[in-house]
């Protein structure tokens, strides 16, 4: 690994001419809601308006974006913190030319970062910050370290969160550990697999209402629904995005209305002015973050 030092100075004196991309975290208090294929297809329809698209597979223990694609890993993550090999050597390139941070499967010691492979995989992903510009994490489920550690790091939250109640009460118990022990404050919902728009909106008045009482200044912004498709679990079967398969489907028109409202509104809800992911780790991590072991702090 890098000497820290070294990487921090160098960070430093190049972060004023950087390009520095915008990350955004997927994530979801409960599994099964379509969040991986929200991810995917989001991807695809930021790489066909020409934006270079990273997508980091952030459930690092239980990975399933390369399996979702079809494609086929030779090494991933773990090779890299383990060193035996470099970021780029594991890159896959999925539909419409983005590119894909492949995790592990069934790896258990990979569900809890330690603080060392935190910094390790910081390193390595400095590379990336003058190649692309959005990075999409998929986290994985629930309020585990690694979920806190890739959500609190990202410029903007995307929870998403389906009508069952189980979903509901997940979600908001996500953003109540976000807000209470990490100080975020801004926070945007996808609903997906609604039997109409009527019901997405239910679901977002369901939630907003719950923290608004109980959490008082969150801001949660609703982004759009995705309506209930048996197209879509097709696509799955198949291995394919359903956005290629159906571009003019009404859940790829839907998802694409989210993509444009993301990008004409980079900055209006961002946690904070923050720079890329992996250099505003490291640079906390220097200053001695409250937060030691995730290596955040929220000034807010």
């Amino acid at each position: 690994m890098k000497d820290q030092a070294h990487t921090l100075r160098k960070i430093i004196e190049g972060s004023g001419s950087r390009h520095l991309p915008q990350v955004l975290s997927v994530t979801s208090g409960k599994g099964g809601v379509g969040k991986t294929s929200i991810v995917v297809n989001m991807a695809i329809l930021m790489a066909s308006q020409g934006k270079r698209v990273l997508v980091l597979d952030a459930d690092l223990g239980l990975a399933n974006i390369d399996v979702m694609l079809g494609l086929s890993a030779k090494y991933n993550i773990k090779h890299v913190l383990d060193g035996q090999c470099s970021l780029e050597d594991i890159l896959l390139e999925g539909p419409g030319g983005i590119k894909i941070i492949p995790a592990s499967s069934g790896i258990q010691e990979l569900v809890d970062l330690s603080h060392e492979q935190q910094l390790s995989l910081m390193n390595s992903l400095d590379y990336f910050d003058q190649d692309i510009d959005y990075m999409l994490i998929d986290t994985g489920a629930g309020i585990s370290r690694n979920v806190m550690y890739f959500n609190c790091a990202a410029q903007r939250i995307i929870v998403v969160a389906t009508a069952e109640p189980t979903s509901i009460t997940d979600a908001y118990a996500l953003i109540k550990v976000l807000r209470r022990r990490y100080g975020i404050k801004r926070f945007n919902l996808i609903v997906n697999n609604v039997s109409s728009k009527v019901e997405g909106d239910q679901v977002a008045r369901k939630l907003t209402m719950v923290c608004e009482r109980f959490l008082g200044d969150v801001a949660l912004d609703m982004l759009g629904s995705i309506p209930s498709d048996a197209g879509i679990t097709e696509c799955i079967k198949g291995q394919k995005a359903f956005v290629g398969v159906n571009p003019t489907g009404e859940s790829s028109k839907r998802l694409e209305r989210i993509v444009r409202q993301l990008e004409y509104c980079e900055d209006a809800n961002s946690n904070g002015n923050i720079q890329f992911f992996f250099k505003r780790m490291l640079l906390n991590q220097a200053k001695g973050s409250n937060y030691a072991g995730y290596g955040i702090s929220r000034p807010y």
